[in-house]
């Protein structure tokens, strides 16, 4: 009986470990705390932007919508990275009901998030910017934080 005892009482004090199911399941706090959600916008007299993030290291997911006065909306995902103070990612989205895809590139500015814009060739079938770094962000389409909803 006393054998026995010693033995529950060392089982119980030793380290325990996670099956190999809780380990595959468990979320990595530190990789969960990595991912980082921000929203911004573009408001307009009768135009919109809209442009959530999600960012993991360098690497940048999320969404983009674009709404123009008297234009088809734009609505897709972005799947990029960030490299020096610039969002430069795919934009996948939806005009015209075609699917279609380019580059788009976003600089942080003082006043907020500016797109891009320049001359623009086919890469793979998807249109890229030529020269990012001469890329022109004169325009006043600012994006600035807002809450998530």
């Amino acid at each position: 009986m006393l054998f026995l005892s010693a033995i529950l009482v060392l089982a119980c004090k030793g380290p325990k470990e996670d099956s190999p199911i809780d380990v595959a399941f468990s979320p990595d706090e530190e990789h969960v705390e990595e991912i980082n959600t921000e929203c911004f916008r573009y408001f307009g007299e009768k135009d919109t932007v809209f442009l959530t993030t999600h960012i993991d290291g360098t690497n940048i997911t999320g969404t983009l919508d674009y709404s123009f006065f008297e234009k088809d909306k734009n609505s897709g995902t972005i799947e990029g990275e960030i490299r020096d103070n610039m969002i430069i990612a795919e934009y996948t989205f939806q005009a015209e009901g075609l699917t279609s895809k380019r580059q788009v590139v976003f600089k942080n500015t003082e006043e907020g998030w500016k797109e891009g814009f320049g001359e623009m060739k086919p890469v793979d079938g998807i249109p890229a910017q030529v020269n990012i770094d001469s890329l022109k962000y004169n325009h006043d389409m600012i994006l600035t934080p807002v809450p998530c909803d």
